[in-house]
């Protein structure tokens, strides 16, 4: 174990008391405010050993290069690639790690919270004591009465789909880059392509990570394929939809609600045409759907030991690049 240095760590609602393992090693564990820019960062990094990324800030290559001290990236969560150059960490002998598995039943239960609330249109409802109904078409369905199509069939795809159809019934389909036999299998699932599966699902849920390739892979061709009054639901990044292509939905009604967990930045001019033409009809939450007190807490354990792996051994199990190491 590396016996000095400083552990940077950033994110809010970690457990201080799961970083003293860390502090017990002889590493001084930094904890800077947040948020952090590309400049802060890369300040906050100097001396730095270890960088426990539990925040919203961007180590690029450019941050990287500058941490010549730098041994480990533990990143909170899955869905690294918008947050940390890997590429870049590989050519400088940067190891990168993530953290699988550990929030699958949280963010799996939020994303089927969410759909409940959309499907039934609870946001609407909030207050009322007489719903109103001004005529049956405006009554909402029931759940196993919904064609449900999840595009991305990981760990969380595959748990989201297994709680709609044991739990609720529901007929799920979904799209997946490599095709999940053992899920259609073990779950009764089909696979359809993703223009078939827009077409064919009255709830699409958007369950990728944000690569180049996943970046607004939910644009016009896909959304104009939804049955119209068909319910999005992203809590995946906010990117992977065009935020054009779902006002365009939105507009003509093929959308009828949209559900994110986090949203575009202000930099994005749409972002504020989406919240002030069709404010009733987004479902926003502040990426909230990994942050329960047991998934953090998995999560921190994990990425914890990572750091102390790699710099013990020069490896971890859970590295998600591709620089050579010794064999874990």
């Amino acid at each position: 174990m590396c016996r000095d240095g400083t552990v940077l760590v950033t994110g809010a609602g970690i457990d201080t008391a799961l970083l003293e393992s860390l502090a017990g090693q002889g590493l001084t564990v930094h904890r800077p405010a947040s948020p952090l820019t590309e400049d802060l960062l890369a300040r906050e990094l100097r001396g730095a050993v270890a960088y426990l990324h539990g925040g919203e800030e961007r180590a690029t290559a450019r941050v990287l290069r500058k941490a010549k001290t730098l041994k480990v990236v533990a990143f909170l969560g899955v869905g690294y690639e918008n947050f940390v150059d890997v590429a870049a960490a590989d050519r400088l002998g940067i190891a990168v790690t993530n953290t699988p598995g550990a929030a699958t039943d949280a963010v799996a239960t939020f994303t089927v919270t969410q759909i409940v609330n959309a499907n039934l249109g609870i946001p609407r409802h909030l207050g009322e004591r007489v719903p109103g109904w001004q005529g049956s078409d405006e009554l909402p369905h029931e759940l196993a009465a919904r064609r449900v199509g999840i595009i991305g069939m990981g760990a969380n795809g595959r748990r989201i789909a297994e709680i709609l159809r044991r739990g609720f019934g529901v007929r799920v389909s979904y799209y997946s880059r490599t095709r999940r036999p053992d899920a259609e299998r073990d779950l009764g699932i089909s696979y359809l392509p993703l223009l078939d599966l827009a077409a064919g699902s009255d709830i699409l849920v958007v369950m990728v990570p944000e690569t180049g390739e996943t970046r607004s892979m939910i644009d016009s061709s896909v959304i104009s394929r939804m049955p119209e009054g068909a319910i999005l639901v992203n809590t995946a990044r906010p990117a992977i939809v065009s935020p054009g292509a779902l006002y365009a939905g939105l507009e003509k009604g093929r959308v009828s609600m949209a559900v994110f967990d986090g949203f575009y930045g202000q930099e994005c001019e749409e972002a504020g045409e989406l919240r002030r033409d069709f404010p009733d009809r987004l479902l926003v939450t502040g990426h909230i759907a990994s942050h329960t007190a047991e998934a953090m807490h998995r999560m921190v354990r994990q990425a914890v030991k990572s750091i102390e792996n790699v710099l013990t051994y020069g490896s971890d199990e859970h590295e998600v690049g591709t620089r050579p190491r010794p064999r874990f």
